[in-house]
C-alpha cells in the first residue's frame, strides 16, 4: 500500500513537471516579419497618378544608403515610369500610411495602385533597371 501511494506521488510529480515546462517553454518564432512592404497604393497619394507605372522610392534624409538607391534609380531612363521619392520626415504622412518603418524601400506600382514589384535596402546595381526594362 505504501509503495503504491508513491508511485502515485510520483507520477503525480513527474506530470507536473512535464506541464510546467511545457507551459513555460521559449514561445515559437514568428513564421511572418512583423512589418511587410505594401502590396497596393492609392495612386492619388502620389504625384502624377494617371501614369502607366509609378515607382515609388521612400527615403530618409540620415539614410546614408538611400544615396546608392537615389543613384541607381536616377540612371533609369524609360518614360513610361515616373519615379516618386517620399522622403522622411518631408514626408512623415505616407511613410505611416503605408506603414514605412526602415528605409530604403523601393515599390512599383502599375495603373491600379497594385504592387508588382518591392525591394527594402540597397538592390544590386542591376536588379531595378531590369525589372523596368521587362515591364
Amino acid at each position: 500500500m505504501l509503495s503504491t501511494i508513491l508511485l502515485v506521488l510520483s507520477l503525480g510529480s513527474f506530470a507536473t513537471l512535464v506541464a510546467y515546462l511545457v507551459n513555460n517553454r521559449r514561445a515559437d518564432s514568428p513564421s511572418v516579419p512583423k512589418s511587410s512592404l505594401p502590396v497596393q497604393i492609392d495612386r492619388e497619394d502620389f504625384e502624377k497618378p494617371q501614369g502607366k507605372w509609378l515607382l515609388i522610392f521612400f527615403s530618409s534624409d540620415t539614410c546614408n544608403s538611400c544615396n546608392n538607391v537615389r543613384s541607381l534609380i536616377n540612371d533609369l531612363t524609360d518614360d513610361s515610369f515616373h519615379i516618386q521619392e517620399i522622403e522622411f520626415p518631408k514626408r512623415k504622412d505616407l511613410h505611416q500610411r503605408y506603414g514605412i518603418n526602415s528605409v530604403p524601400i523601393v515599390l512599383i506600382a502599375n495603373e491600379e495602385g497594385v504592387v508588382i514589384w518591392s525591394f527594402a535596402g540597397v538592390p544590386p546595381s542591376d536588379l531595378i533597371s531590369d525589372v523596368v526594362s521587362s515591364l
